[in-house]
């Protein structure tokens, strides 16, 4: 009977390793994002229309929001700058029925840039003051 629970304790604690969820690292290779980046964005990224809506928030306090709910965590790496990513998961919030995202995972090398985002659907979103 101790072998029994011996092992399934021991299945349980393998089952419960895996990557980070705030590392860059996908799934399937456990390789680098940034490092695995290929594409070009040669005009940039544009804004779709619609995305004026979406905000991009605090992990935490879209985290504690009751009416929010995360539809999706997403990896994204290429070679565009802070700023396109944003809009480039604000675009793909529209795509899935977000209106709030947050970034939890952010890296870059010499030739590209990848960050790990969440996407919500909030009914009430949290805003935060600015001084």
């Amino acid at each position: 009977m101790r072998i029994v629970i011996l092992i399934v304790f021991g299945l349980f604690l393998t089952a419960c390793q895996g990557t980070s969820p705030y590392g860059l690292t996908t799934v399937s290779t456990g390789e680098s994002v940034v490092f695995s980046a290929t594409g070009q964005a040669d005009t940039g990224v544009t804004p779709v229309k619609g995305s004026k809506y979406v905000s991009l928030h605090p992990d935490t306090l879209l985290r504690d929001e009751r009416s929010c709910i995360e539809t999706i965590k997403l990896s994204y790496a290429s070679n565009i700058n802070y700023s396109e990513a944003i809009i480039g998961l604000k675009n793909r919030a529209l795509l899935v029925g977000g209106n709030a995202i947050s970034i939890i995972g952010w890296a870059e090398s010499e030739t590209s840039s990848g960050m790990v985002g969440k996407i919500y659907l909030c009914k009430k979103k949290p805003f935060h003051i600015h001084y």
